[in-house]
């Protein structure tokens, strides 16, 4: 399936390439084909920071903002360590009840996708 172009037509014609643009795809096809193969390969996005490369944070430390936090509930939490911005998100607690007086106590949450979901929470 050809891509759409920004007026949302799909390209009707080949794609034509000057001869100076030629010689210098070329070049770089021979340098890279010369080069180091050790290295690790260009990625656009496909881990998380830290851990691959690009797609951002995908773990976080915090204490959430009120007493209980029901199952199926989202809550926010604010990150213990603040290395970016925002420095709270809205969580989801997809397995389990947490007590009344559970206030100021150490939560995991992991984002999936765009979504922050609870993994763990600091015991009693």
């Amino acid at each position: 399936m050809a891509a759409q172009k920004p007026d949302g037509k799909r390209p009707t014609g080949r794609v034509g390439f000057t001869r100076q643009s030629a010689d210098r795809i070329a070049r770089v096809v021979r340098t890279v084909e010369q080069g180091d193969r050790k290295g690790t390969g260009l990625s656009f996005g496909s881990g998380p920071r830290g851990v691959g490369s690009g797609g951002g944070i995908v773990f976080r430390v915090g204490t959430h903002d009120t007493n209980a936090w029901s199952k199926g509930a989202s809550k926010t939490v604010t990150f213990i360590t603040v290395t970016t911005t925002p420095n709270t998100a809205s969580a989801l607690n997809l397995f389990a009840d947490i007590a009344t007086g559970a206030t100021g106590r150490a939560v995991a949450i992991a984002k999936d996708g765009t979504g922050w979901y609870l993994i763990a929470a600091e015991c009693e």
